[in-house]
C-alpha cells in the first residue's frame, strides 16, 4: 500500500466506528483536515471498500429525500447529498433519460425538477407500487381523477405556504415514499 492507500483504509475504518453518521463538517473538525480532503476520502473509500450496489445506492438517495424541501410553489426539491457516489448515483440515473441536476450554487445542495423526483422514484419496482398508490389514494381523497403526482406536489407546496395545517407543515419535508403516503392521511 501507499500512502494514500492507506490513509484512505484508515479513514474508512473511521467511517464504520468513530465517525459513523457523521457530516463532512463534522469530520473536518473531528480530524483537523479540509472539508475537501474529506470529501475525496470518502469518496475513494466508498470506491475501495464499499459493496454499493445499485439498490444500496438507490435505497440511501431515497434516505436523503425524507429531508427534502420543495421550492418554487412544488416545481423543484431541493436536498443535500454530502456523498459523492451517491451524487454521481443520481446523476447517472438522470442521465440514463436526458435528465439532470442543478448542483451549480453548491456541489452538496442538489435540486432536481419534481418530474424528475417522479422519475427517480419510479426507477424501482417499490417506487412505481408507491406513487401509484399514492396518486390512488390522492384521487381518492381530493375527488378528481386528474391528479397527477406534479400537480400533487403543488397541492402540498401551496398548503404549506397558505399554513393550511400543523401536520402538514410537519411533514412536508419527507418526500421518500413513506413521506409522501404519510402526507395523504392528513
Amino acid at each position: 500500500m501507499n500512502k494514500n492507500d492507506f490513509e484512505v483504509w484508515i479513514f474508512n475504518q473511521l467511517l464504520h466506528t468513530k465517525l459513523k453518521d457523521k457530516d463532512n463538517y463534522a469530520i473536518s473538525i473531528y480530524l483537523k483536515i479540509p472539508e475537501s480532503k474529506v470529501r475525496r476520502l470518502r469518496y475513494e473509500a466508498s470506491l475501495k471498500y464499499s459493496s454499493f450496489s445499485e439498490p444500496e445506492l438507490y435505497s440511501a438517495l431515497n434516505k436523503l429525500l425524507e429531508k427534502a424541501n420543495l421550492k418554487n410553489g412544488g416545481q423543484n426539491v431541493q436536498f443535500v447529498v454530502e456523498d459523492i457516489s451517491i451524487r454521481k448515483y443520481l446523476d447517472s440515473l438522470l442521465k440514463r433519460d436526458g435528465r439532470f441536476s442543478d448542483s451549480s450554487f453548491n456541489s452538496e445542495i442538489v435540486t432536481i425538477d419534481i418530474d424528475d423526483l417522479e422519475y427517480i422514484l419510479r426507477m424501482s419496482a417499490e417506487g412505481r407500487k408507491s406513487i401509484d398508490d399514492i396518486l390512488l389514494k390522492a384521487k381518492k381523497q381530493l375527488n378528481s381523477t386528474h391528479i397527477t403526482f406534479k400537480s400533487l406536489m403543488k397541492i402540498f407546496a401551496d398548503s404549506i405556504t397558505k399554513g393550511a395545517g400543523k401536520k402538514t407543515g410537519e411533514k412536508v419535508i419527507d418526500l421518500s415514499f413513506k413521506g409522501i403516503l404519510s402526507l395523504l392521511t392528513l
